[in-house]
């Protein structure tokens, strides 16, 4: 009767050892993949920002465009926007400052 209590036992013991270590594994994996899904979150960020400047960019040419008739006149087009552009951001940070 002993004997196959011991292997019962013994049998259980593996199974508790296999499980422990399965769990050991899970859990590396499950910071393995928080790693991985902050880098994701982290470059989709990154490319967020990236679509929003190149939204802006084909905004700034349409007006940019629309504005002007010849290559020249868009040169022109193009510094003045950008002039009034450092104006607004200028006055923009007096305007916190003060």
């Amino acid at each position: 009767m002993a004997n196959p209590l011991l292997s019962i036992l013994n049998e259980l013991h593996g199974n508790i050892f296999r499980l422990s270590d399965h769990e050991s594994q899970l859990h590396e994996r499950i910071r393995e993949l928080e790693k991985t899904k902050s880098d994701l979150e982290a470059e989709l960020e990154d490319a967020r920002s990236q679509l929003a400047a190149a939204l802006s960019d084909v905004e700034f040419l349409k007006v940019s465009h629309r504005l002007a008739d010849s290559p020249d006149t868009l040169a022109d087009t193009r510094r003045h926007i950008a002039r009034l552009i450092r104006n607004l951001d200028l006055c923009i940070n007096m305007l916190k400052e003060g």
